[in-house]
């Protein structure tokens, strides 16, 4: 009887034991911030240029607007629209974000002529930081003329797409 005893206590004490739980509670948050938006504000326009019968060139456009060509593109007296993109940024506050901009895109006159637009650059460059929640976005890029381009206006009915995300 003494050890039936002793096994009763000491199943009795495994039980207790087994059975014994405790837990804790912890909160839970999430912050929902303004979402980060971009729009247009101002298309890219090269302006008038002409183009060496024989000599190919390019015409560059800075973020700031200033115009540079190379090999046989010339800049005649008559500049046209010249403006680089500008993108209107808007988000949180001082929150920082990346840009992306496209590799290139193609320009054509709706006859089957067309001219590459690439190397596009931006200020700011690759990231930006919002200034009470908003930052403009200019963008330049490189035109490529060929040697004879045919006359007429260029355009690019996609679009030059800038994406933007928060850091």
């Amino acid at each position: 009887m003494k050890k039936l005893a002793i096994l009763f206590v000491v199943l009795a004490g495994y039980s207790v034991t087994s059975m014994a739980q405790v837990s804790a509670t912890a909160s839970s948050t999430a912050a929902v911030i303004t979402p980060i938006a971009i729009s247009k504000t101002q298309d890219l326009n090269f302006g008038t240029l002409a183009v060496s019968p024989t000599v190919a060139g390019t015409l560059a456009i800075s973020p700031a607007g200033t115009r540079t060509p190379t090999g046989g593109v010339t800049l005649p007296a008559v500049t046209g629209t010249v403006t680089p993109a500008i993108f209107h940024v808007t988000g949180l506050g001082t929150s920082s974000f990346a840009i992306t901009l496209p590799g290139s895109i193609t320009l054509d006159d709706g006859s089957s002529h067309t001219m590459s637009l690439g190397t596009f650059v931006s200020t700011p460059s690759g990231t930006g930081s919002l200034v009470g929640g908003a930052l403009d976005v200019n963008v330049g890029g490189t035109l490529t003329v060929t040697a004879a381009q045919a006359a007429g206006t260029y355009t690019n009915a996609a679009g030059l797409q800038v994406t933007v995300n928060y850091n």
